[in-house]
């Protein structure tokens, strides 16, 4: 016999569950919720406490009808609760005042939103919007009515005089502003962004990219005498195309401090570093792909492997060096909470480099948690001789 309170707290979990969708109109109405009047053993065992259940409904000043149906006792044919009948959404919201007002937000933002901007589009958003927090709900609308007046502006993102708009910022709404706008096929960037999704939301924005950059460190000091001797510095895939003079060897480094690491000069290598997520821009550089020799060295992880494979995969004969079980066993005691595998196969790995993806699954698989270990943390004085013997160079 589900008493009122049980109830309540029913309908409060279905509405914050379902009330995106009655929002769209979806749904069956009225919606009937079972009481589960007393069972007939109930009714003989114990008909006092069926009563009982049955004053309290019929004190219930609820949201809905209560429903009765005829019930035979011992003592004759009583009325019990049988069903509460609701007719909309607006009588579920009133189980309680949370649930009153979030109805209230949706319906007052959703309306105002469709009469501001008539092609937006609210498929999957509509939690969202609702549980905004004022101020950020009142930026999305001045953002978003900027945008729509000037859909072709061509300025970079930090120049959009928009009060309050960042980067970060609309990195992180990218999603609804575009469903605003009537654009909605935007992945959602409350994760980690990549540089496509950036490029992705420039043109959607009618906004001009700056540059995709490449942070270079130049060894070759013959190399290094193009650019005023400048060892280290950023340059664009474009620029990076243009050079007279090209090395032999590159070397590529997921972080970027592990770049500014390298003491010593070598003759006829480049090191690439700081841009694991960005592998296509690599696989754009002329002279990468003809190089004699790439070597890659990232962090021990799932992602630091998928790099690898997605370099092979956009033609880069790499070689990885310090990504093996050894080494991750080795300073195990410096690893830390990572990111999951996000792909169950990577068919470009060696068998070495496939091992130890296989057991990184593995330790997710068992404790819910990627591991880490971050090139950085591999003491210098054991990882240096292992890149220049990969490199097949000699410490000077």
């Amino acid at each position: 016999m589900r008493l009122p309170e049980q109830v309540a707290e029913y309908l409060r979990r279905r509405f914050d569950s379902d009330y995106p969708k009655w929002a769209r109109n979806e749904g069956t109405w009225p919606m009937r919720v079972p009481l589960r009047p007393p069972s007939p053993a109930q009714r003989s065992e114990d008909p006092v406490a069926c009563h009982a259940w049955a004053e309290q409904w019929n004190g219930f000043t609820g949201p809905g009808r209560v429903d009765y149906s005829d019930t035979r006792f011992p003592t004759g044919t009583h009325a019990m609760p049988k069903t509460l009948v609701l007719q909309s959404p607006h009588d579920v919201a009133d189980v309680h005042p949370d649930t009153r007002e979030t109805w209230r937000r949706c319906g007052h933002r959703l309306t105002t939103l469709q009469r501001e901007f008539p092609d937006a589009t609210f498929t999957g958003i509509i939690r969202r919007i609702t549980e905004l927090d004022e101020h950020t709900y009142q930026r999305l609308r001045t953002a978003v009515t900027w945008l729509r007046a000037n859909p072709t502006s061509g300025m970079l993102l930090r120049q959009l005089p928009i009060e309050g708009i960042d980067t970060k910022w609309l990195s992180q709404h990218a999603r609804l502003v575009l469903a605003l706008l009537g654009k909605p096929d935007a992945p959602d960037t409350n994760t980690a962004e990549t540089r496509s999704q950036r490029r992705h939301l420039h043109e959607r924005l009618g906004l001009r990219r700056p540059p995709d950059l490449v942070q270079v460190t130049v060894l070759d000091p013959g190399i290094r005498s193009q650019f005023a001797g400048m060892r280290h510095f950023a340059a664009s895939v474009d620029d990076l195309n243009q050079w007279p003079q090209e090395p032999d060897t590159v070397v590529i480094l997921e972080n970027k401090e592990t770049g500014y690491a390298i003491p010593d000069d070598h003759a006829d290598v480049v090191v690439l570093h700081g841009h694991g997520f960005h592998v296509s821009h690599l696989a754009r550089i002329n002279w990468v792909r003809h190089s004699r020799k790439i070597v890659y060295w990232g962090d021990i992880d799932a992602p630091g492997l998928q790099f690898v494979n997605d370099l092979r995969i956009h033609g880069l004969s790499v070689n990885t060096v310090l990504m093996d079980i050894t080494t991750l066993e080795r300073f195990r005691h410096l690893s830390v909470n990572g990111s999951l595998p996000q792909r169950t196969t990577l068919p470009q790995l060696t068998v070495i480099e496939r091992k130890l993806h296989e057991h990184l699954a593995e330790h997710a698989a068992r404790h819910g948690t990627g591991l880490l270990l971050e090139q950085e943390r591999i003491p210098w004085d054991y990882a240096y001789p292992e890149l220049l013997a990969s490199v097949s160079l000699q410490r000077p």
